[in-house]
Order: C-alpha cells, then sequence, then structure tokens
C-alpha cells in the first residue's frame, strides 16, 4: 500500500499524561481542517463480518510484509483487551499461519484494536489505520468530529466543530452519533466501556458523574453497570 503524505498544519503531538495526545498546534477557527490522513492498514468488511474489523484488519495486517512493517514501526498506543478463549485461539492460529510469535502478536492485537477507526463511504465499509487521527481521544464534549467524502477515498478528515486554543487537546465523540451525546453519564459510560473498554473523564463527564459512583475504580463501576443493566 502506497500511503500519501498527511496533511496536518494545525495539530501536533503533546505529551498527555502516560501517553501522547494530539492536540492544536495554533488557535483555530470552527470548521478548520485540522488533519487528513490515509490508512497505513485498511481492510474492507461485510456487514456480517462486523464484529470480526479488528481481527480482519489484524490478518490483513499480518499477511503484507510491508503493511506489518509500517504499521509495527508506529507508536500506536496500547490498551490492554480483555480476550475470551475463542479470541485467543483465533490468535494463535493466526500466529501459526504467519510465523508471528504468538505474544508479540497478540500485543499487536491490543493496539490494532485500540487504534482503529472504523470507516464508511460510498459504500466502502472497514476498518483501517490512521495514525494521527488515532492519537486524538474520545469527549463526550467534543471540539471536532470526522469526516470524508467521495473524491479522497480512505481519507479520514479531522474538523474543528468549535474555536479551539492552541495547546488544547483534539477530540471527537468515537460513536460518531449525535444522539449518543444526548444520553446521561450512565449510559454513555456504559457504552464505551461495553465498546471501548474505558470510562470517559473529559470535562462534561467528570462534571456529570453521579455521586454513587464518584469513588469507585474503572473494575467497581464496570461491576455497578452490571448490577444495574438490563
Amino acid at each position: 500500500m502506497t500511503v500519501p503524505e498527511p496533511y496536518a498544519p494545525f495539530v501536533r503531538m503533546a505529551q498527555w499524561g502516560n501517553e501522547k495526545q494530539l492536540v492544536a498546534a495554533a488557535d483555530v477557527e470552527k470548521g478548520v481542517l485540522l488533519a487528513a490522513e490515509y490508512p497505513i492498514a485498511f481492510v474492507a468488511i461485510e456487514p456480517e463480518e462486523e464484529d470480526l474489523g479488528p481481527l480482519l484488519l489484524l490478518e490483513s495486517i499480518l499477511a503484507s510484509e510491508d503493511t506489518y512493517a509500517r504499521v509495527s514501526a508506529e507508536d500506536l498506543k496500547l490498551t490492554l483487551w480483555r480476550l475470551g478463549t475463542h479470541d485467543l485461539e483465533i490468535l494463535e492460529g493466526l500466529a501459526r499461519k504467519y510465523k508471528r510469535n504468538p505474544k508479540k502478536l497478540t500485543q499487536l492485537y491490543h493496539r490494532v484494536a485500540a487504534n482503529n477507526i472504523r470507516y464508511s463511504q460510498g459504500g466502502t465499509q472497514g476498518y483501517g489505520i490512521w495514525p494521527i487521527v488515532s492519537r486524538s481521544n474520545h469527549s463526550c464534549d467534543p471540539n471536532a468530529k470526522l469526516g470524508a467524502n467521495a473524491q479522497q477515498p480512505l481519507a479520514e478528515l479531522l474538523l474543528a466543530t468549535r474555536p479551539i486554543p492552541n495547546g488544547t487537546a483534539i477530540c471527537w465523540n468515537y460513536l460518531a452519533d449525535e444522539a449518543f451525546l444526548a444520553l446521561n453519564w450512565f449510559e454513555r459510560n456504559a457504552q464505551l466501556l461495553k465498546d471501548f473498554q474505558f470510562l470517559c473523564r473529559c470535562p462534561r463527564c467528570e462534571a456529570e458523574r453521579p455521586a454513587e459512583v464518584a469513588g469507585l475504580s474503572k473494575d467497581g463501576i464496570a461491576a455497578y453497570f452490571r448490577r444495574s443493566g438490563p
């Protein structure tokens, strides 16, 4: 895969806690194109393959030495996902098929699962890795959004949705659904924990965090959701 150079004049990487985060490199106005980037890895999927997207993306990376080298060279953030028995069996099978070290392949999967973004445009649906865009965090009060257009197939466009001061973290809604933002704290974070394995700590969520879970850890809140869920 030949990957054109990304366009990212209004963003930069900054240390944000224990990871790198995309921040504004200047004061920007609403509507500004913050970054445009093509994927370093991408796999198209059929509707019935939706739940397997990250695993199919991983296999597409393993199937190409160039893509494998490109993805491995990126400093992608690492989130440890809970892997079930079936997931581990699939990963072990991929390790044998592509002659990769099982532990290193599992770590690569964690990075792929944490950094992949779903793409849908012009009849093409799939999952890919856009290294710059993946460094922007989620927020339930986002200052940016993703966009795409037919003239730039597979490009992810990161657009400011309000004025953003220099040095401010760039954040978008990972669910890409305005209805999600209308949900309450419990509903939003239960969905984020289920789909992305994290709880949101954006200013809105910190302000709206209910008193009954204020002192609970992530695992404690997860247990609370299980007890309170349908």
